[in-house]
């Protein structure tokens, strides 16, 4: 009798502990915490060019340069900084977060704005907090209106360690293309390679990190045409970042899939040669 009692009262702790078990889970998925997932860009009221960049300026987005994706003038790259993104790229490892961009879609007759919020925690990975892009976030719907979600997204929690799958880099597998002084390294590349730099931002103040956008060759660029992803580009123009001693890009393996999350290992498969080509391209700009 007495164990018939004891075995009931474990079976009704047991019960107890699963249903409050499964009140948390679903407490955990109504409220997104488990699932909150994250666009990668969002779509704007289609407006003329330099009512763009006069309405960003406005909100304190400094547009640093355009870009022709691929040498087509219907696929522009405007790429944009600001205060708040300079700050973030001043932290150690951090300096391509300086600059975000937007493309210009004239064929479509649509603006695909990156999404700053998708970005940092990407590229703060561990280090992001919330509301740190929230004052860029805030700044792009005041100068874009009404900002529509794309199809693209990753959940929040996969950003902060992002890798396309086992073996493929990571945020901070930095590829270095050419070594000396930030100030060797940045006459090497305005002197030799002064047609292909879209923009030049110091990150810091004393000149000693220096985040140039550089076009790489057109026959390069249309691996967008290959993924058609001409209606998004995020990662052009390529970013070169000089600072400690180094010139270093982002791996390409990282930065196409964490711009391009949809996408699947066979659609990479046909561009596979491209980010070794990225990295020769961007090595032979210090040649």
């Amino acid at each position: 009798m007495q164990s018939d009692l004891l075995n009931k009262g474990k079976v009704r702790i047991m019960r107890s502990r699963i249903i409050g078990i499964v009140a948390a889970v679903f407490c955990l998925l109504s409220s997104g915490a488990w699932a909150e997932k994250v666009p990668t860009d969002f779509k704007a009221q289609f407006v003329p060019l330099e009512t763009l960049k006069q309405k960003m300026a406005t909100h304190g987005l400094e547009v640093l340069g355009t870009h022709a994706v691929a040498g087509d003038e219907d696929y522009i790259s405007i790429v944009y900084t600001s205060g708040d993104l300079r700050k973030l790229g001043q932290l150690p490892g951090r300096g391509f977060i300086s600059v975000l961009s937007l493309l210009y879609n004239k064929q479509a007759k649509e603006i695909v704005a990156s999404n700053p919020e998708y970005f940092v925690r990407a590229f703060m990975q561990k280090e992001y907090e919330d509301g740190m892009a929230k004052p860029v976030s805030d700044a792009l719907r005041a100068a874009l209106g009404e900002l529509t979600p794309t199809d693209d997204s990753l959940e929040a929690k996969k950003l902060a360690k992002y890798h396309f799958m086992m073996s493929m880099p990571y945020y901070d597998d930095f590829v270095r293309v050419a070594k000396g002084s930030t100030k060797e390294l940045c006459g090497k590349l305005e002197a030799g390679a002064k047609e292909q730099i879209v923009f030049k931002l110091d990150v810091a103040t004393d000149g000693s990190s220096v985040l140039y956008g550089v076009a790489l060759p057109v026959e390069i660029e249309k691996f967008n045409d290959t993924l058609e992803t001409m209606g998004q580009s995020h990662l052009l123009p390529y970013l070169v970042l000089v600072e400690n001693g180094e010139a270093n890009i982002l791996h390409a393996k990282f930065y196409l899939a964490v711009s391009f999350p949809r996408l699947t290992m066979t659609e990479f498969m046909k561009i596979m040669s491209t980010p070794g080509k990225i990295e020769d391209s961007c090595k032979n700009l210090f040649q």
